[in-house]
């Protein structure tokens, strides 16, 4: 584990603690960064202890979570 990973998983869990969401089992966090020089750069950052497939999977049901009401919007006219 690295420190990055665990600083991440404290601060979740206190969010996420303080809005009453449950407790952290696991998270993924993809974030887009910029750097001192303005270049933007993908980040996929995980809590200790998941796997390669549990991100995926993850990550996989948050798109399909998405993709299932922006799709019926778009197909319903609205915008």
């Amino acid at each position: 584990m690295n420190e990055l990973s665990e600083d991440i998983e404290a601060a979740l869990t206190e969010v996420l603690g303080g809005h009453e969401r449950g407790i952290l089992s696991r998270a993924v966090i993809i974030a887009e960064l910029l750097d001192s020089d303005g270049e933007r750069a993908l980040s996929i950052i995980t809590t200790p202890g998941v796997t390669e497939w549990d991100a995926l999977g993850l990550c996989r049901y948050g798109v399909l979570s998405i993709e299932g009401p922006a799709a019926a919007h778009f197909a319903g006219g609205s915008e």
